[in-house]
Parts: C-alpha cells; structure tokens; sequence
C-alpha cells in the first residue's frame, strides 16, 4: 500500500511521535521512509542600519548552528529505523512549500506529519504547516498528535 512515506521532522515531540509511526508503517509495509527537517529561510536585509553591522556578521554563524542542529535532530531519528529503510535530507525554504515539493518530486505515497496541537483560533493566526500540507498534498497525509 505505502512504499515511499515522507517525514517532516523539526524535534518537537508531535514530530518524535510521527516518526514512531513511520517505524511500524515501515514493518508493517515494507515500505522505506525519507526523514527531512526544513530550516526555514533566513530573511535579511540588504542595508544594516548603523549599528547593526555585528547582527549582519553573526549571521553564517546563525546559519551553521542551525544546519547543525538540524542534522543533529535528523541523525537521532534516522537511528529509529532498521537499516536500509530510512535515508534523511536536509532542506531550506518555507515549510509548507519544501515539503510539498519534495512530496511531489520524490513520488511519495504518504506524507506522516506530526500536529503541533494548536487550537483552531491559534492555528488559524498563526497558520500552521501540518494544515498547509493536509491542504495542498498530492498523497494522503496522516497527521499524528
């Protein structure tokens, strides 16, 4: 039934728990599994107004630690799964948007997300990227809370 299955993970419990899923899915299906974790981009502004210069210079620095913790959060879940069924990617962009994509480019059968829990008025605010993907996705989403 489900032979590619897509997880978007950011280190959040929800996404520990989707991937939880993912693992007996995987069994249950033979199927294989890609974690990816989406570093959203970084917008910047192309003046620094006087003083901002060291906010501007710190910014590589801001981009390695979040690569890093990026796969650092990837490397731990990856470890979940038997080898050979899981392989993991490290992307950049808007959530929602990189996630999609990456489903349609890759021919997923299943997207497993995790659910931040929010409320509908805070989700509806705040907008919400399990909702986005459940929205817009070319494949079935299963949203885990």
């Amino acid at each position: 039934m489900f032979k590619r299955i897509l997880v978007p993970v950011d280190g959040s419990e929800e996404s520990k728990k989707a991937v939880l899923v993912a693992k007996e899915l995987v069994e249950r299906f033979e199927a294989s599994v890609t974690l990816i974790y989406v570093l959203p981009p970084l917008t910047l502004i192309a003046t620094a107004a006087p003083g901002e210069e060291k906010i501007l210079q710190a910014i590589p620095e801001l981009i390695d630690f979040r690569q890093k913790e990026g796969n650092e959060i990837l490397e731990e879940l990856i470890k979940i799964f038997p080898p050979g069924t899981a392989d993991k990617n490290l992307l950049e962009g808007h959530p929602a948007r990189c996630i999609l994509n990456y489903a349609r480019e890759g021919n997923f059968d299943l997207i497993l997300i995790g659910s931040r829990g929010m409320s509908r008025i805070a989700g509806f605010l705040l907008g919400s990227v399990s909702d986005a993907v459940v929205h817009h996705a070319h494949c079935p989403v299963l949203v885990v809370r």
